[in-house]
């Protein structure tokens, strides 16, 4: 009997043991300030930003997005070139050990193409964020009005980003 109690004992304490590590390595990241940008009429695009903060020794990378609220989901910066900003698709987005990353109007985004229905201000829209080395996310972004701001940002306006511009205005998406 007591070797019975004494399986059990270490059966509980790998299961106690798995399950903090399983919780230590889903907390090594959080997330702040998410959000959509809200649809215009006839709008196709979105874009989305938030801040990603990787608690952990080792850097990680935003790989990919999951939501079924666009055909393609990519992750995009932006970059100068003879002084006209141009959205790039990159393959991931670096995140520092033990620091953050700011995805923002003229920087670095989540970009929706094909929108299956527009985003409507005070919606919430969860989205699964896949990192290289982590576990992944689920976070929920708000839906913040077509004209709506943030305060901090890079300094570059790029107000009308994912209102539905044209290839030829440096939004395209030639990859």
């Amino acid at each position: 009997m007591s070797r019975l109690v004494s399986i059990a004992a270490a059966a509980a304490l790998s299961l106690s043991t798995f399950a903090s590590g399983a919780f230590a390595q889903e907390s090594i990241t959080s997330f702040s300030d998410s959000w959509i940008r809200g649809s215009v009429p006839g709008q196709k695009n979105g874009a989305g930003y938030l801040t990603i903060t990787n608690q952990s020794d080792q850097p990680l990378e935003l790989v990919s997005i999951d939501s079924d609220r666009a055909d393609r989901i990519e992750l995009h910066t932006i970059v100068r070139e003879g002084g006209v900003a141009k959205m790039r698709e990159v393959q991931g987005i670096p995140v520092p050990a033990k620091g953050e990353v700011k995805l923002e109007p003229g920087g670095y985004h989540i970009m929706f193409i094909g929108l299956k229905e527009p985003f409507k201000p005070d919606d919430h829209i969860p989205l699964v964020l896949n990192f290289d080395a982590a576990q992944p996310a689920t976070v929920e972004f708000e839906v913040m009005p077509p004209t709506y701001q943030p305060r901090s940002g890079s300094g570059q306006n790029m107000g009308s980003h994912g209102m539905g511009m044209s290839q030829g205005q440096g939004h395209g998406h030639g990859h």
